[in-house]
């Protein structure tokens, strides 16, 4: 019906093979529809799997992109996550002030 909480909780589940068949491309759809609605956890996981080629080709900039709106939304993983990618320079140009902001 378009919950985006939903849409993001059934992604995890599909990913992790929780109560339904496990399938990574399910998740990463789910974990889009979620994001491109602005849900943060959507976005965190959406990050998550292009960080780490889960259902998707790996993309580190992708994944930057996608912690960067949900930390912006004061998610605390994806500020988490971001600052490491700006720490390491993964994907994006390394830069230690943005990283320890």
């Amino acid at each position: 019906q378009g919950d985006c909480r939903g849409q993001q909780a059934l992604g995890y589940l599909c990913l992790a093979g929780r109560g339904v068949p496990q399938d990574s491309a399910e998740a990463v759809r789910l974990f889009r529809l979620a994001a491109e609605q602005g849900d943060a956890k959507g976005q965190v996981h959406l990050g998550d799997a292009y960080a780490n080629g889960w259902g998707i080709a790996q993309d580190s900039a992708e994944a930057a992109k996608w912690y960067s709106l949900a930390a912006e939304q004061g998610d605390r993983l994806a500020q988490e996550r971001l600052g490491n990618i700006y720490a390491k320079g993964v994907g994006v140009p390394r830069d230690p002030a943005l990283a320890a902001k």
